[in-house]
């Protein structure tokens, strides 16, 4: 990363960080500046409005998001066995990557800004395929008895609930659970055993 990708990066971050303390009305462009180590005129030449600065962070962590799903729901026949985990650790790992995601999503939707409908909208009528695919394969696998009679779309609503818990929940887990909040790493390791584990057990004949 080069240092204008990484000064952008730092407004990127320090927005997300002040969106999610401020609500998007509630947000001012100094204090962003302020935080990421920057001045509003700096801001202002990455993007044109603070609107922009929104879209950016929910656009360029869900461009990444479908970029990492894309081989998995392309492949022709795949075992559930080795696709729920796969999926399951994808991710999470985009989650621990991107954090600040699922909190300023909520966050923003609770507050009625139509910005986020309009993103999420617009984000899922493209990636709608990919994820109707995802459905075509679970229901195929229906059908050939690898696992049992589940709605496909429920169970892939349980997969994103399952892993979003910890990451839209973090503050007040953290709180009630410092201890297993010490190691980010083997949290998620952890969690992710334990969310594979209780989805194969559903999933599979017994």
């Amino acid at each position: 990363m080069n240092e204008r990708e990484n000064i952008r990066e730092k407004i990127k971050q320090a927005a997300a960080e002040i969106f999610i303390a401020r609500g998007f009305d509630g947000a001012r462009m100094q204090e962003i500046a302020d935080r990421a180590g920057a001045n509003k005129a700096m801001i202002y030449y990455y993007f044109d409005s603070k609107e922009a600065l929104f879209n950016a962070i929910f656009s360029e962590a869900f461009a990444n998001l479908v970029q990492m799903f894309t081989p998995v729901f392309a492949a022709e026949a795949v075992d559930p066995q080795e696709l729920v985990p796969h999926l399951v650790h994808l991710h999470l790992d985009f989650l621990g990557k991107h954090p600040e995601v699922p909190r300023l999503i909520l966050r923003e939707i609770h507050s009625g800004n139509p910005v986020v409908e309009k993103l999420i909208h617009s984000h899922f009528k493209r990636f709608g395929h990919q994820v109707q695919g995802f459905r075509d394969k679970l229901a195929e696998a229906v059908a050939a008895g690898r696992i049992r009679p589940v709605d496909p779309l429920q169970t892939m609503w349980n997969l994103v609930a399952l892993n979003l818990f910890i990451f839209a929940l973090q503050p007040l887990l953290a709180a009630a659970f410092p201890e297993v909040f010490k190691d980010s790493e083997q949290l998620l390791a952890r969690r992710e055993e334990a969310i594979t584990d209780l989805l194969l057990y559903g999933l599979l004949p017994r």
